[in-house]
């Protein structure tokens, strides 16, 4: 029997190939709340469905094995129907486990989250801590929730909000995701690592910002070199994802880390995610030099007035300079795209794909997505406003491939919509070579 047992739950039916043949990272946010308890006594184990796809009886199965005390079920927008059907059949199971969902997703939708008898409470923003005094309360102190900060739960029929809990400040003290309770050999990119949390820039599309509090926190380069070369030592992966949303924003940390990185005995490829305002020529040729072999811009459009209009904070120079300037250092520069953005015409669509062509000549990777309004993001929250309109409510379609679009604007229709995802994503290849199995 485990204290906690923590869940990424299935992808929806229709994207059970998409998840088997991209899913890149292994679900590091459970590995550290795993991590977290494990250092502080308890018995914590954690499965991935999303790569495992069991249907019904095998996810019986798997908590029947367990038998959990609590369940722990992270939840994205996709994945909530499912995350929804995992607490149930717990609760089929045994009546007294107890179901505890956290993620994106429910913490800008905990009312309705909490509104289904099989969620008992949601963890709300970041799960280490919060998650940790809460298995402290019920396991061990046998106390009730009212303290427990950054949790909404049902009371009396009643929903009961406790205060925000403040934002980890020192992320160093956090120990590394416990990966040996994951199926390592099952991603495509298992060497995968965060080095900060939150992002600086507040595009209209992204809940990053609202997930952190509007903060941007980082660790230090010292911790994050621990760790990678734990991971190298550990499992020898054929390069390593930084996933950070943002890599390169202070420039001093990125070169100490580079510095740091090409001092290590065992040498090991990177790939990051970056923004073409927060880079320069000499800072790529460092990261060249410390093993890195691409990274990725968040382009969206090929209109100034489209990222003007969705606060992206770049323009289109910036973004020809960051792709010239990592061809020139051997880096493969990834860029990519959403459409439709709220004042996207088949006009500006055009001009996305002329940019997108010519960054391809350039030596860019094109990748598209169609826009997705989740929850707690900007365009969400102010879809009327913004002259979109959010054609279904069933999450299962927020998945970004382009099959399902969920949204249509001022001037595209959904049929619209897909017309465009469909012509831009014609000239993008399948996969980076980096992912190539």
């Amino acid at each position: 029997m485990s204290d906690i047992l923590l869940v990424q739950p299935p992808m929806p039916e229709h994207l059970r190939q998409y998840a088997r043949e991209v899913i890149v990272c292994p679900p590091l946010g459970l590995g550290y709340l795993a991590s977290t308890l494990l250092e502080n006594g308890f018995e914590a184990e954690l499965i991935d469905l999303s790569i495992e796809n069991p249907d019904r009886k095998g996810v019986e199965l798997e908590l029947q094995k367990r038998e959990p005390k609590i369940l722990g079920i992270t939840t994205t927008t996709s994945t909530y129907k499912n995350a929804l059907n995992v607490a149930a059949i717990a609760k089929e199971l045994d009546r007294n486990v107890v179901t505890v969902l956290g993620g994106p997703h429910v913490t800008f939708t905990e009312e309705e989250a909490l509104g289904n008898q099989q969620v008992d409470i949601v963890v709300r923003h970041e799960g280490e801590l919060t998650t940790l005094e809460l298995c402290q309360k019920l396991l061990r102190e046998k106390r009730g929730l009212e303290h427990v900060a950054g949790i909404s739960y049902r009371k009396d029929n009643a929903i009961v909000k406790n205060p925000d809990r403040p934002l980890i400040e020192d992320l160093d003290r956090l120990p590394f995701p416990a990966r040996h309770l994951m199926r390592l050999d099952k991603y495509l990119s298992p060497g995968t690592i965060i080095t900060s949390r939150g992002c600086p820039s507040k595009c209209i599309f992204c809940a990053a910002e609202a997930m952190s509090g509007g903060k941007y926190r980082v660790r230090s380069p010292a911790n994050v070199v621990a760790e990678i070369e734990k991971v190298a030592n550990d499992f020898s992966p054929k390069f390593l994802f930084i996933a950070d949303d943002t890599f390169t924003v202070f420039r001093d940390r990125t070169r100490e880390i580079c510095k740091l990185l090409r001092n290590l005995a065992k040498k090991i490829e990177w790939v990051c995610e970056s923004r073409a305002n927060f880079i320069d020529k000499p800072i790529l040729q460092e990261m060249a030099e410390a093993g890195c072999t691409a990274i990725q811009f968040g382009v969206e459009s090929g209109s100034e007035k489209i990222l003007k209009s969705i606060k992206k904070g770049i323009n289109l120079d910036q973004v020809r300079r960051a792709v010239r300037w990592a061809v020139e250092a051997k880096i493969l520069p990834v860029c990519s795209f959403m459409v439709p953005h709220p004042e996207d015409t088949w006009k500006t669509v055009k001009e996305t794909k002329k940019f997108m062509l010519e960054l391809k000549d350039m030596g860019a990777f094109i990748y598209v997505s169609v826009t997705t309004p989740f929850p707690g993001t900007y365009l969400y929250l102010h879809a009327k406003e913004l002259g979109v309109t959010i054609v279904t409510e069933d999450t299962d379609k927020y998945d970004l491939t382009g099959e399902n679009p969920v949204i249509r604007t001022r001037n595209l229709s959904v049929e619209a919509v897909k017309a465009a995802y469909d012509d831009l994503v014609s000239i993008c290849p399948e996969e980076p070579p980096y992912l190539k199995r």
